[in-house]
C-alpha cells in the first residue's frame, strides 16, 4: 500500500518498559503533525519481528513510501533495525530526512549514510522543526498521477459548452441594445475612462475596459476598482516626463542606479547541478537548459535606505540603514519596483527565477562554485552559524565573478515567480507558471543552515507571508 513516508525510529523512543505510550514523546508529536496535514505514514508502532516475512515488509514499506524519515535519537542509532532500513533507503535512492530528537551522534554507518544530508532539529524549536518536516516532506511527495488524455477530452466537450452558452449570451446581449437604440440609448459611458462607447461594444477601444454581460453586481465592482486603479497609473505615467532630473531623486537610489550589473545574456544549466553535490532536494531536479537575455540586476539586495527612501518607512526587524530590507512579502516587494519605476522613470522589476540564478552562479563568468561566488560559504554569506543571529550590512562578505554580493545568505530574497516543477525541456527566458499558491525565494538567510544558501536551493512562501529574514534585490530592464 502506497504511503507519502516511512518513519524509521527506536520504540525506546515512544513506550517506557512495559509498554505504555510515554506522555508528551516526540514520536506522538511527529505522528500528530503528519495527520493534521494529510500525510500518510508507515511505522512500525507493535516492535520489530524477526525472520525472512518481516524483513520483506520492511523493504517493501520503504520502497513503496516517498520519503523515508530517520528519527535520531541516542536509542535508535544504537538499533541495528533502523541502521539496515536507512541502508534500503540509500540503495533505493528515497528522498531521506534526518529528524533529531536528542543530540546523539550519528553511529558509524548510519553516518556514513546520511553524511551531506542536513538534519531538522527538534531540540531547539518542537513546533518550527514539525512545520519543517511537514514542509519538506510535501515538498518531496509525489502527486498522484494524472490521466492527461481524460483531462484534456474533458476540457474539449466543456469548451464546447462554453461556446454555446457565450453564442447565446451575446445575442441576448445584442437585442438588449437593439432595444434601448430604439429608446435613444445609443452610447455607452466607460466606467473606466469615461469615453464614450457603442451601445454593444464589448470592451472600450480607449482604456480596453471589457463590458462582461450579466456579470453579478459584486464581482463588477472588484474588478472595476483594479481596472480604475491600473488607468490612474497609466495616466499618471503618461502626464510624466520619462525621466525625472537626476536631482530630484534621492542620493541612495542613484547609488542603486549606479550599482546595476549588467549580465550579459547566455545559456546556463539551471536545477542541481554536479556541484551542488548530495544536498539536491527533488525539486531542483532535473537540471535543465536555460537561455536568458541580457539584463542589469542589482549589486546588492535592496536596504533599509533604498526601501524608505521609496515607501516612505521602514518595514525592517533588524535596523540599519545599509542592511538588507526585511520582514517584506512578495506583494511589498512588488509595490516597491512600481513605485521605483515612477520615481525614476526607468523600468525596474523583480528578477525571474531563471534570472536570478543566472546572476547568482555568475553567469558567463561562473565557476560553477556551490554557493554564490564561492565554495566556502562563511567567506561569501551569512548563514545560522556566523551571522549571530541577524542581519549585516550588505556588501561585507566576497563577492560573485558579476561582483553581485550577498546572494547566498544574510537575506532570503523574492522573486517574481510562482513556484513550479522543473521539467527537462529547454526554456527561453523562462517566468515561471502562470498560477501557484506559493512564490519563489532564493538564496538561504542568515537563520537558516549552509544547504539553503546553495545557489540552486529553492525556497518557498505564500506572496503575503512576512519574516525578518525575507528581503529581495531587484533588476532593471536593459
Amino acid at each position: 500500500m502506497k504511503r507519502n513516508v516511512f518513519i524509521s525510529y527506536s520504540r525506546r523512543d515512544y513506550v517506557d518498559g512495559h509498554g505504555e505510550v510515554i506522555p508528551g514523546n516526540s514520536i506522538s508529536r511527529i505522528l500528530e503533525a503528519l495527520e493534521n496535514n494529510g500525510i500518510t505514514y508507515w511505522i512500525d508502532k507493535q516492535g520489530i519481528y524477526s525472520g525472512d516475512e518481516f524483513k520483506g515488509l520492511l523493504t517493501q514499506a520503504i520502497m513503496d513510501a516517498d520519503v523515508f524519515v530517520f528519527v535520531s535519537s541516542e536509542a535508535s542509532n544504537k538499533s541495528k533495525w533502523t541502521s539496515k532500513e536507512v541502508d534500503v533507503a540509500v540503495y533505493l535512492d528515497k528522498c531521506i530526512i534526518p529528524f533529531r530528537i536528542d543530540y546523539a551522534k550519528y553511529n558509524p554507518s548510519i553516518m556514513l549514510d546520511l553524511v551531506g544530508r542536513s538534519a531538522i532539529n527538534y531540540m531547539e524549536n518542537a513546533d518550527i522543526a514539525l512545520e519543517e518536516l511537514v514542509k519538506s516532506i510535501k515538498m518531496n511527495t509525489k502527486q498522484p498521477e494524472i490521466d492527461v488524455k481524460h483531462i484534456k477530452e474533458e476540457i474539449v466537450e466543456m469548451e464546447k459548452e462554453g461556446l454555446l452558452l457565450y453564442i447565446q449570451q451575446r445575442r441576448l446581449y445584442d437585442q438588449i441594445a437593439e432595444k434601448k437604440t430604439l429608446i435613444g440609448e445609443e452610447e455607452n459611458v466607460c466606467p473606466v475612462c469615461g469615453a464614450n462607447c457603442k451601445m454593444n461594444a464589448l470592451y472600450c477601444m480607449v482604456c480596453g475596459w471589457t463590458n462582461v454581460p450579466f456579470q453579478s453586481k459584486k464581482m463588477d465592482e472588484k474588478r472595476l476598482a483594479l481596472s480604475r486603479r491600473l488607468w490612474e497609473q497609466r495616466v499618471l505615467q503618461q502626464t510624466e516626463s520619462d525621466t525625472l532630473a537626476v536631482k530630484d531623486v534621492p542620493q541612495c537610489i542613484r547609488n542603486l542606479i549606479d550599482n546595476m550589473v549588467e549580465v550579459e545574456g547566455g545559456i546556463f544549466t539551471m536545477g542541481g547541478t554536479n556541484e551542488q553535490g548530495e544536498d539536491v532536494f527533488c525539486d531542483e531536479r532535473p537540471k535543465h537548459d536555460v537561455s536568458l537575455s541580457t539584463f542589469f540586476i542589482g549589486r546588492y539586495p535592496i536596504t533599509q535606505q533604498e526601501w524608505e527612501a521609496v515607501m516612505g518607512f521602514n518595514p525592517s526587524s533588524f535596523k540599519g540603514m545599509r542592511h538588507p530590507v526585511d520582514n517584506v512579502d512578495w506583494f511589498d516587494c512588488l509595490d516597491f519596483v512600481t513605485k521605483l519605476s515612477q520615481m525614476t522613470g526607468l523600468r525596474f522589476r523583480m528578477p525571474t527565477e531563471a534570472e536570478w540564478e543566472y546572476a547568482a552562479r555568475g553567469g558567463k563568468k561562473s565557476k560553477r562554485y556551490k554557493y554564490s561566488g564561492g565554495n566556502i560559504l562563511s567567506q561569501v554569506g551569512w548563514y545560522v552559524e556566523n551571522s549571530d543571529g541577524k542581519t549585516h550590512e550588505v556588501g561585507q562578505k566576497s563577492a560573485n565573478e558579476l561582483g553581485i554580493y550577498d546572494m547566498s545568505g544574510n537575506v532570503w530574497e523574492w522573486v517574481h515567480d510562482w513556484k513550479g516543477d522543473y521539467t527537462s525541456d529547454s526554456q527561453v527566458n523562462p517566468k515561471g507558471p502562470e498560477n501557484g499558491t506559493e512564490r519563489v525565494c532564493r538564496g538561504g538567510g542568515w537563520n537558516r543552515e549552509m544547504d539553503r544558501a546553495r545557489v540552486s536551493y529553492r525556497g518557498d512562501d505564500h506572496p503575503d507571508f512576512k519574516y525578518c529574514s525575507l528581503g529581495f534585490r531587484v533588476v532593471l530592464e536593459s
